[in-house]
């Protein structure tokens, strides 16, 4: 099993580099590329074959503070760029257009906005752990009614300022200690994390996605992830029985 992929992400050194960024949408950017006067959508897009659901979507949009935040070289097989601008009419808010190569063409959608400056997730999840409270239990052929402790480490309050959900993940470990993951994961919606307090847990259920249905009895190793915050835990023990009988 290979021990740093079964670090708390809040302890790597990943981690620690990734708090400088900022979370712009669902792309987590540098600061810095958002700093300078920036140019014309114009200048950035022209020579390319665009699809436009309307020319009006790119038309209501600000002409000029336009920078790349996602390039496309980085994504082969997937080329796709993303350009941002402040927002006219809200500081520290910004206007997105998304440019995704689909065939001959580069297909192209927009969010107008505002959509705010956050912090990272790294930044988020400074401070919080998973711990599991004991080995969790189930029968063959059932789904584990699973739970984790949520805890801050900190010495400050954790405030959820982003509106972070509750949803927890789990997986089963291969025997190359790799999660083993299904083709269909189901997303249920839970509520946000409340605010912690220095040393205060929360118990969160963990759903379990790796086909636990399908696996004879024994023990197995497990993994948790905090979706919102790609919070990961220490692997943790998993007991598989046979039904009792009579």
């Amino acid at each position: 099993m290979r021990e740093n992929s079964m670090m708390t992400r809040s302890d790597s050194e990943e981690d620690r580099s990734e708090t400088g960024l900022v979370r712009l949408g669902s792309l987590e950017v540098d600061p810095a590329v958002l700093e300078g006067p920036g140019t014309s959508l114009w200048d950035l897009i022209s020579g390319r074959k665009l699809t436009l659901r309307s020319p009006d979507d790119l038309l209501d949009l600000p002409s000029q503070g336009w920078r790349p935040i996602f390039p496309s070289w980085e994504f082969i097989d997937n080329p796709r760029d993303v350009f941002a601008a402040p927002h006219p009419h809200h500081r520290n808010a910004w206007v997105l257009v998304f440019l995704h190569w689909i065939g001959e063409a580069w297909t192209v959608s927009t969010d107008p906005g505002p959509v705010p400056v956050r912090r990272s997730t790294a930044a988020r999840r400074a401070g919080l752990e998973l711990r599991w409270p004991a080995e969790q239990t189930a029968t063959v052929g059932t789904l584990p009614e699973s739970s984790i402790d949520l805890l801050n480490t900190a010495d400050h309050l954790w405030t959820n300022d982003v509106g972070d959900h509750m949803t927890v993940h789990g997986w089963v470990l291969g025997p190359d200690g790799e999660p083993l993951r299904t083709g269909v994961t189901i997303f249920a919606h839970a509520p946000p994390l409340p605010d912690l307090v220095p040393g205060r847990r929360m118990s969160l259920r963990v759903n379990f996605v790796s086909g636990i249905e399908d696996l004879a009895a024994g023990r197995y190793r497990v993994v948790a992830e905090l979706l919102d915050l790609k919070l990961q835990s220490p692997p943790g023990t998993l007991v598989l029985t046979e039904p009792t009988i009579g």
